[in-house]
């Protein structure tokens, strides 16, 4: 069982959430020797932003092809910063899914390491299927989630329920306020 615990980081949209993720990914890194950091998006071009945002910001990302491909580097203890979608964790041929998340509980994909999972946009798709597959298949992974959107009641009573409390916001009247991004008018 992990000691750490997850949570939200709510930023308005376009105050620098990958930023953000590339210094919190860091850090972890720097200070935990035995960490591994994993991004998980919901879209091809995300998935490419956040790539290159940690490669411009000279980190070495490993990009997966699968979800296959995911679980097999996360065996091994290198790279210890990976990026992936979320739909590589589902899977076509499933009919009783909650047997399905039966069976992944009941044996888990193996890690290396403490294994931190960045979902971005966590409002859109953790809510459903595929982040069940996610914990099901890394129970003890720390999963920590990003987004700018301002959630509807019940998507925030969701993204609450499945990550837990907020570990940090950045309203927009706030970045309006230090001329990060600018006002609606």
């Amino acid at each position: 069982m992990n000691a750490y615990q997850g949570g939200i980081i709510w930023h308005t949209q376009g105050s620098g959430k990958s930023i953000v993720m590339v210094l919190l990914a860091k850090w972890i890194l720097e200070n935990k020797p035995n960490a591994r950091v994993a991004i998980v998006t919901d879209r091809d071009e995300l998935d490419k932003q956040i790539e290159r945002v940690f490669t411009e910001a000279g980190e070495t990302i490993y990009r997966t092809s699968s979800g296959q491909d995911l679980m097999s580097h996360l065996a091994q203890a290198k790279p210890r910063l990976l990026c992936s979608l979320v739909h590589k964790f589902g899977r076509r041929d499933v009919d009783d899914f909650d047997a399905f998340i039966k069976d992944l509980a009941n044996q888990p994909s193996q890690t290396v390491g403490e294994v931190f999972v960045f979902v971005d946009e966590c409002h859109r798709t953790q809510s459903g299927k595929l982040h069940r597959v996610m914990k099901a298949m890394m129970p003890n992974a720390v999963f920590i989630g990003f987004t700018g959107t301002p959630l509807l009641k019940k998507d925030k009573a969701t993204s609450l329920e499945v990550f837990g409390g907020y570990i940090h916001t950045y309203k927009f009247n706030e970045a309006v306020e230090d001329r990060v991004i600018l006002d609606l008018l």
